[in-house]
């Protein structure tokens, strides 16, 4: 038994490895939930719609803001529902506007040149754009946003949908599993001398271009399939490894107990 115990202190040690979950390079909120029911991208936050979205909610100057964050097999979707008192739509003066900012690298460093940025304000003024080599945003020539906003009682709406792979060297590259930083901009414009620029995750700034503590966003995993799902809780890849060496263990466990004999 004495031959065995390393062998066995070797595959628990390994084991427990694989389900260390991954360090990031964020502090925050995680968002992650895969959703079958794709969101009418309509400008109306519709609560059975996004009955399976990650949520947050934080304050800000006017009330709350619930953010809304799921993905499919195809499109990163998120929504805002922000008290405001006024949608504002006069385009280049006051807008009320959604950025978000994605650090596609998920390295913790700088927004830097080639990431990501995509946004829906009022009037349903749509933007896709990137951090172009002097730092500035430029608009992307290839657009791969949808996104609406309304205004319902006394909150403002805003949906948007971004592939999670377009293809676009200027966008988020993800795939099941990956973890993509974010940050949520609230442009709030009553009137050009009021304006107020709300960040979440609380304390980021929208001036700093760190992106330490950004939140995360995971690219989660289709739950109705079988070959992306998992057997006892783990992944089938991780499962497949922990049996693979029990089996080697079980193997070299044998042999040694023919030699003793």
């Amino acid at each position: 038994m004495k031959y065995l115990q390393p062998i066995i202190l070797s595959i628990l040690i390994f084991s427990s490895l694989l389900l260390i979950p991954g360090i990031k390079a964020h502090d925050g909120t995680t968002f992650e939930a895969y959703t079958t029911n794709a969101p009418t991208i309509d400008g109306v936050i519709n609560d059975d719609e996004w009955a399976d979205a990650s949520t947050a909610t934080f304050s800000i100057p006017e009330g709350e803001v619930t953010i809304y964050v799921m993905n499919d097999r195809r499109y990163l979707y998120i929504a805002a529902k922000v008290a405001d008192n006024t949608l504002d739509e006069v385009v280049n003066v006051a807008l009320d506007i959604l950025t978000i900012d994605f650090d596609g690298r998920h390295d913790g460093q700088e927004f830097n040149v080639g990431e990501d940025t995509i946004s829906i304000g009022a009037r349903n003024r749509i933007g896709d754009g990137f951090v172009g080599p002097g730092l500035d945003i430029l608009d992307d020539s290839q657009i791969d946003v949808d996104g609406m906003v309304s205004r319902i009682g006394n909150f403002n709406h805003f949906e948007i949908s971004h592939p999670i792979d377009s293809g676009d060297a200027n966008d988020i590259a993800g795939d099941y599993g990956k973890t993509i930083g974010a940050r949520f901009l609230f442009f709030d414009q009553s009137g050009s001398d009021n304006a107020v620029i709300s960040v979440f995750p609380v304390g980021v700034s929208a001036e700093d271009r760190s992106q330490r503590l950004w939140a995360d966003i995971v690219i989660a995993n289709p739950t109705d399939d079988d070959s992306s799902g998992s057997s006892g809780g783990f992944p089938i890849t991780e499962v497949g490894i922990i049996a693979v060496l029990l089996g080697w263990a079980a193997y070299f466990g044998s042999i040694i107990r023919k030699r003793r004999n």
